[in-house]
């Protein structure tokens, strides 16, 4: 597990000395019972996690009173252990993940807007114009998991009668960046990402150097989901500091762009169930029931 106190700077590089890892793990005086653990899906690199996700930590632990720790995982398949092991109190998934959670009682408490869609990415002076002339090259996926970085790509080579897995060099590498990147570096001919990432100000200024050769339909935004048994209190005022965030106020507005969305709205898991529909069928389903 990787830890992130949204405490002083000091405990990030004192943990980093002590486990010489990227993204520390917590230190056991700092973590206490009435921590709120908040995870976030390991689709961004520990770096970005830490840049995106602390300035919203901190103000959930501001409101709350408690200390909010940031956690997340090495990759989706040991997030996934750790949700249903009832480790996290508070968490960012995505809506393919939230259906493999429910066994563990997480509940949905807001979501972002407005929706996203996935897209595949080439360098602006390749030669691939359509997904048929991808075939016999290396693509780069999130995963599995992910609607947006595989999922409905794969929906589109089936469509075409192209097969993901013979036709194709489909690695999962699991981070946006290290997909981005690659394209940008000739590591992979095409990379299959959500595409509102190509708007961060991190790649702001490589977008123009890329162009979309397909886009998905609209996906809903990731859930924010908390765990069963999480006092009423808490799940409110938790909820209340996520819809509260106004982009009219500079501070809220900030964070807002770094979560990739305008606003967050208050959401149940009905908001989904039509999504689930659409990728139960899946081989991310059909191969990890």
């Amino acid at each position: 597990m990787r830890n992130i106190s949204t405490r002083p700077a000091f405990w990030f590089f004192l943990c980093v000395a002590a486990w010489g890892m990227a993204l520390p793990l917590s230190c056991p005086a700092h973590e206490t019972s009435e921590t709120i653990r908040f995870a976030v899906f390991p689709y961004k690199s520990p770096k970005s996690v830490i840049e995106v996700f602390s300035p919203l930590a901190a103000r959930i632990e501001k409101r709350l009173g408690k200390k909010v720790l940031l956690v997340s995982a090495t990759d989706s398949e040991a997030f996934l252990k750790k949700s249903l092991a009832g480790e996290y109190d508070l968490a960012l998934i995505p809506p393919t993940a939230y259906y493999k959670m429910l066994p563990a009682g997480y509940t949905v408490i807001a979501k972002g807007a407005p929706s996203f869609r996935g897209g595949v990415i080439v360098r602006q002076d390749s030669e691939i114009t359509t997904i048929e002339q991808c075939k016999g090259n290396k693509i780069a996926a999130i995963g599995e998991h992910s609607y947006a970085g595989y999922m409905f790509f794969k929906a589109q080579l089936d469509e075409k009668g192209i097969d993901s897995k013979k036709d194709l060099d489909i690695q999962f590498v699991g981070k946006l960046d290290t997909i981005i990147y690659g394209v940008l570096n000739k590591k992979y001919a095409a990379g299959v990402i959500r595409l509102d990432t190509l708007e961060m100000k991190d790649f702001a200024p490589v977008k123009d150097q890329l162009r979309v050769v397909t886009r998905s339909s609209e996906i809903p935004q990731f859930p924010f989901v908390v765990k069963s048994g999480l006092d009423q209190q808490t799940i409110a005022a938790i909820r209340a500091v996520l819809t509260s965030l106004s982009p009219d106020k500079p501070e809220d507005l900030e964070i807002l762009k770094s979560l990739q969305i305008k606003k967050i709205v208050s959401a149940t898991k009905g908001n989904y169930d039509p999504f689930f529909e659409v990728i139960k069928n899946s081989e991310y389903f059909k191969h990890h029931r």
